[in-house]
């Protein structure tokens, strides 16, 4: 299977088998949870189904009934992910806090989010990079969830009357949110540089970033 192939889709993308029954959704979904810690732990390719099934709870059948082999595991695990990513984009950008909080306040908050929810699943992000170095053109879902995100960043600050009148600000928006995702990300697979994932102060810093490279006017960042 073509691991460039994947798709931001639904719970039941094609490369799965479907599951009818509340029972085998179940089954899915520990089966996802459990690949990614074992990813986490091994890596894609030290990671065997045996080893996703154990984590699971569940035998080896079980699993091919429900995926054809590894690689469209993979696969929907990212569906999966990606999903999640888009109903989390969602809640943070509708919640009224957004429209209310100081700006730097709204991007510090955006920036802890998104560190804990990547943290939550850093043996995706390990499997990722292992299978792009290996030459598989995995990114696409990843970078639709930046183009999400950063759109709505762009719709927050339209409605706070805040936005540069700038004709980038669209693809400044994009490459901010790409920045902080690296540097998240970065933080989480190579250790500290200068501060963890975790570290408030990071929180903090890439906010400023954001709304610097924004563009956006110091007093706006407090209002």
């Amino acid at each position: 299977m073509d691991l460039g192939d994947a798709r931001a889709v639904g719970p039941d993308p094609a490369w799965t088998k479907p599951a009818y029954q509340q029972r085998s959704r179940l089954q899915r979904d520990r089966l996802l949870k459990a690949g990614e810690r074992v990813f986490a732990e091994k890596g894609f390719w030290q990671a065997h189904v045996a080893d996703i099934a154990k984590r699971a709870g569940c035998s080896v059948g079980s699993f091919y009934r429900r995926f054809q082999d590894k690689d469209a595991f993979f696969l929907s695990l990212q569906a999966d992910m990606a999903a999640h990513g888009e109903v989390n984009i969602a809640r943070f950008f509708d919640d009224p806090a957004c429209d209310m909080d100081p700006l730097i306040e709204v991007f510090t908050r955006l920036v802890r989010n998104t560190a804990r929810t990547m943290r939550g699943i850093e043996g995706y992000y390990r499997a990722l990079f292992e299978l792009s170095l290996r030459g598989h053109d995995v990114w696409p879902p990843m970078r639709r969830i930046e183009i999400l995100e950063a759109a709505r960043l762009v719709d927050l600050l339209k409605r706070r009357n805040v936005a540069p009148t700038n004709t980038s600000l669209n693809d400044r928006a994009h490459l901010a949110i790409r920045m902080m995702h690296s540097q998240i990300i970065s933080a989480m697979l190579h250790g500290p540089g200068p501060f963890s994932c975790d570290d408030p102060r990071m929180h903090e810093e890439l906010a400023l970033m954001l709304h610097r490279y924004l563009g956006l006017n110091y007093g706006d960042a407090k209002t």
